[in-house]
């Protein structure tokens, strides 16, 4: 292994880490890292992501689980939209404003 690789990739997470807790809610937590990735990985693959289904596959508690997704929800990070297969299921999806932050990451730590 390179130290020099090392050093650089290391800057990089904790650059990465940073500008998520400067974009993010005050008092968001891994968990809320776990929700977004979930969240994000079912939208790139035309997946449903129910509330369900995101908190239950979360390490945290479910409780914790929907505290940090509805912080996420009232802080315009995701949004709820009606399932068009099963009227009683709401869908979590990235809204627009996430995903500008995502390309914002990639411009700045991955180019």
């Amino acid at each position: 292994m390179r130290k020099v690789e090392y050093v650089e990739n290391l800057k990089k997470i904790i650059a990465i880490k940073k500008y998520l807790d400067q974009s993010l809610y005050n008092g968001h937590s891994l968990v809320t890292y776990d929700l977004l990735l979930r969240i994000l990985e079912s939208s790139l693959n035309n997946k449903r992501a129910t509330i369900k289904e995101v908190c239950t596959q979360s390490t945290q508690s479910m409780l914790n689980s929907r505290k940090h997704l509805n912080y996420l929800i009232s802080s315009g990070w995701v949004e709820l939209v009606q399932d068009t297969y099963d009227k009683r299921q709401r869908l979590l999806k990235p809204t627009d404003k996430l995903k500008k932050m995502i390309n914002e990451l990639g411009k700045h730590f991955f180019e």
